[in-house]
């Protein structure tokens, strides 16, 4: 984090978002191929892949808990301390407590209509994610009065 305001630094920043865009790419992507295996349309080849997926995303989904618990000491805590964008700070971190617990449930869960309402919570509130970063980004560089030119 530096100094001026509460960015983060640039490495962090893009450590961030290339395990996102992994656990983004990879979620879709999985989902994707389950959606054309269900309808009888994926190859062997295919089905191939949907394993693998799960491994990536499984992987990508503890790094950036990992990453976003990174956060928490410094940026989250001094952001809360000093007033700024803590409501969709609360509601981003609470989106990805869910999409960790859904995930789990996934995993975990026997019970076919409480995974399939998981399922749809975790694809909807995945695809979403995106957003709610931004709008936290853009948000939080409104609060401090940054704009584009302060991003390096």
């Amino acid at each position: 984090m530096k100094r001026r305001g509460l960015k983060l630094r640039r490495e962090h920043r893009w450590s961030i978002y290339s395990v996102g865009l992994a656990l983004l790419i990879s979620g879709f992507a999985w989902a994707r191929l389950h959606h054309l295996d269900e309808g009888g349309i994926a190859g062997d080849p295919w089905r191939e892949f949907k394993p693998w997926l799960m491994k990536v995303h499984g992987f990508a989904a503890l790094g950036f808990v990992l990453l976003l618990g990174t956060l928490l000491p410094v940026h989250v805590r001094h952001s809360w301390h000093a007033r700024r964008n803590r409501a969709n700070g609360t509601f981003f971190l609470s989106s990805v407590g869910i999409l960790t617990l859904t995930g789990y449930a996934l995993y975990y869960l026997g019970d076919e209509k409480l995974r399939a309402l998981c399922s749809d919570v975790h694809f909807w509130l995945g695809a979403g994610i995106p957003l709610l970063l931004i709008w936290h980004i853009w948000s939080g560089r409104r609060a401090t009065g940054a704009n584009a030119s302060d991003v390096r």
